[in-house]
């Protein structure tokens, strides 16, 4: 094995702690210190307009308010799913679909009810992921833009009451798919990766200067020489895992302040990247 594939194997091997490098444009603004009270009013805020924005989306599935989902959901957001007849497809609905099945349906009395804040991660101050927990658990991106959090992505996996299957040693399966898939960019290796990406994938993009872009599959795998990853250390810092069937692994490369979290499904026995959001530091 080469050496750097190596190198990069054993940092996707062992999971470690959070570690988020701030820009250098705002440490020369802010104070180092997380205990600071301009860093703690800012984390206060941000949390504070996390929590509503989902709050909105509960309240404007629940009453059928589609002119809350609308405000709430950026243009690009969509929700993929298992929710399939077929184990090989992936169920991808865009916010048009979505509010227009809110609108037909009506109300859905209840939908809120008993639905917990899980877990709230962070990354340069403008990507957050959100885990809400009821008898399942889904998943939550949001950015900010223009100094507004916006609802980026839903994601959630059914539940196969009939599997006991315990989850652990799916974490392999998943590090593995990581592995492939940072060897084959390494190597430019199209076909590869044209194998291990979900036919709607797709990278939302927040750069230093906190700029958004999207870019779909075809068209990134085109110019994939000319948009390398950054070559510095990179840590598995989290990996999510939902039912066996959804993986949400956020990845840090730390010199570079730069956090992408993949999107993972298992379809037919098989892991498959479905999405990256990635926010990009210095």
């Amino acid at each position: 094995m080469k050496k750097k594939h190596y190198t990069i194997f054993m940092f996707l091997s062992f999971l470690i702690g959070f570690s988020q490098v701030e820009s250098e444009q705002k440490q020369q603004t802010q104070s180092p210190f997380l205990f600071n009270p301009e860093n703690l009013d800012q984390n206060s805020k941000d949390l504070s307009a996390i929590y509503k924005a989902m709050a909105n989306y509960y309240k404007g599935v629940e009453k059928a308010n589609t002119a809350l989902l609308a405000k709430v959901f950026h243009s690009d957001w969509f929700m993929r799913d298992t929710e399939t007849q077929h184990k090989g497809s992936l169920h991808v609905e865009s916010k048009q679909k979505f509010i227009r099945r809110v609108a037909d349906h009506g109300p859905y009395h209840g939908y809120a009810k008993d639905r917990k804040f899980a877990s709230i991660g962070l990354a340069n101050d403008n990507i957050a992921f959100v885990r809400v927990n009821k008898t399942g658990a889904t998943s939550f991106f949001l950015y900010k833009l223009d100094g507004e959090w916006i609802l980026m992505d839903k994601l959630w996996a059914t539940i196969d009451l009939d599997n006991t299957q315990w989850d652990g040693y799916e974490y392999s399966n998943v590090q593995e798919l990581l592995h492939s898939y940072f060897e084959a960019v390494q190597n430019s290796n199209q076909k590869i990766l044209n194998q291990l990406l979900h036919s709607e994938w797709d990278k939302k993009i927040l750069n230093h200067q906190n700029n958004y872009s999207v870019i779909d599959k075809k068209t990134w795998l085109k110019n994939l020489k000319t948009n390398p990853y950054p070559s510095d250390p990179i840590k598995l810092v989290s990996t999510d895992l939902y039912n066996g069937k959804l993986a949400i692994v956020r990845v840090d490369f730390t010199e570079e302040s730069t956090t992408t979290f993949f999107i993972c499904f298992k379809m037919n026995g098989q892991w498959t990247i479905a999405g990256e959001r990635t926010t990009i530091g210095s």
